[in-house]
């Protein structure tokens, strides 16, 4: 009888007692991630399905997500503004677009230590690859910024303001997808491994979410300005804030999101290649 499992799949034994080396547990990790994108509408999916579970018989559902974020983003924009004698539409477009985007990477970040844990019954019960439990999360997340995205939507309208340059948003949009899929690989992994780090990472989001430049701006610091680079968040969010507010972006800015994002998918790939055989048994 003919089996219906993909013949990618098939080619790597289900146990495999020699010793395999550095290059091949990369090459199989990069299988991982290619299969897991052909097979991304099951994370799509999944996601999907979180984002109804999450909010089965709400009554509103999936707007409360809106209308929480747009009573937060008020409250900030018109306190701050008022304390700091800032410009009103000014900072208060800023302040939308920031915490929209912190709200996303912060919730990527702590969800992602929990991905593996929490798909323990779909990874235990058939044989997929890891990388789409971490397509699960990263599309429920992006699910929740694009109802999100209302909310600077609804601001923008109010002190009619017209966003420039929104093309100068297609490689910033890819360079998030990918650090999102890097660091749930990343911090799923370490989740699963470091019962800790949960709360350890969860500390940190917390401390950076006031060092990094979200309710206050980089131009306020009275020292040199390009030490604010050192902070991993600032680059990733100005290649996305800039466009929008039609600020000009320095070349240093891309190279330091690139950077960065380098840096990170180096660290994930070489942990995911040496302990993806190990995580079914860390659940």
């Amino acid at each position: 009888m003919m089996s219906d499992q993909d013949p990618t799949i098939a080619k790597e034994p289900v146990i495999d007692l020699r010793s395999v080396s550095l290059n091949q547990n990369i090459k199989l990790a990069l299988l991982d991630l290619l299969q897991g994108i052909k097979q991304w509408r099951i994370g799509w999916k999944l996601g999907l399905l979180d984002i109804k579970l999450r909010y089965r018989g709400s009554i509103l559902g999936p707007l409360w997500i809106t209308i929480i974020m747009g009573t937060k983003i008020t409250t900030i924009g018109i306190l701050y503004a008022f304390l700091l004698h800032l410009d009103l539409k000014s900072y208060f477009t800023y302040v939308s677009i920031s915490i929209v985007l912190w709200t996303y990477i912060s919730s990527m970040i702590n969800d992602s230590c929990n991905i593996f844990t929490n798909a323990r019954t779909l990874i235990l019960s058939q044989r997929i690859p890891f990388s789409i439990c971490v397509w699960r999360t990263i599309f429920a997340n992006i699910l929740i910024l694009g109802h999100n995205l209302l909310v600077i939507i609804v601001v923008f309208t109010i002190f009619k303001i017209v966003p420039h340059s929104l093309y100068l948003l297609l490689p910033a949009a890819f360079l998030w997808v990918m650090d999102s899929l890097a660091i749930g690989i990343l911090f799923g992994i370490l989740g699963t491994r470091f019962k800790d780090i949960p709360p350890i990472i969860s500390a940190f989001t917390q401390a950076f979410f006031f060092i990094t430049p979200i309710i206050w701006k980089a131009s306020s610091l009275h020292f040199n300005s390009n030490y604010i680079l050192l902070n991993p968040f600032y680059p990733l969010f100005e290649i996305v804030r800039s466009p929008i507010l039609g600020e000009s972006l320095s070349y240093s800015i891309w190279l330091a999101a690139i950077g960065y994002s380098l840096i990170l998918w180096i660290l994930a790939l070489f942990i995911f290649s040496k302990t993806r055989f190990r995580i079914p048994y860390w659940m």
